[in-house]
């Protein structure tokens, strides 16, 4: 305990010093019935309180549609770029080069380059063993 809690147990002692006035408890149904507006105070003729509920505005109502929507705009986005394979005309294009820019170059030149590349992605022959047989 702190100084100061003592200091106010010394002076106060341990009583709870806040009082109820006599009687609140009795009439405080009453007093707060008495306060409500007329719509809401039915009580009286036996039917249960019921509040109007706001009326939803179209987009609250269609938000999870809205959701889904954007959901699959995503997925099938998606599966576009990803799975949708590459004109022939591009592919021919690439072969092209491919095949020109190899009948240009020497034997030397490409074991030269070959081992550039190997050093590059830090690949031994083992490496390249295993990526050779697997596409086969």
């Amino acid at each position: 305990m702190t100084n100061e809690e003592q200091y106010i147990q010394e002076r106060l002692g341990r009583k709870n010093s806040f009082r109820v006035p006599e009687g609140y408890f009795d009439s405080l149904a009453a007093e707060v019935m008495s306060r409500l507006p007329e719509q809401c105070c039915q009580a009286e003729a036996g039917a249960a309180v019921q509040l109007e509920q706001p009326r939803q505005s179209r987009l609250v109502r269609m938000r999870p549609w809205l959701y889904a929507a954007a959901c699959l705009f995503v997925a099938l986005f998606t599966a576009t770029v990803y799975f949708v394979a590459p004109d022939a005309a591009s592919q021919q294009v690439a072969a092209t080069t491919t095949i020109s820019t190899t009948t240009t170059t020497t034997a030397t030149a490409q074991d030269d380059y070959v081992d550039e590349v190997a050093d590059y992605v830090m690949a031994d022959n083992m490496d390249i063993y295993a990526c050779l047989a697997s596409d086969n």
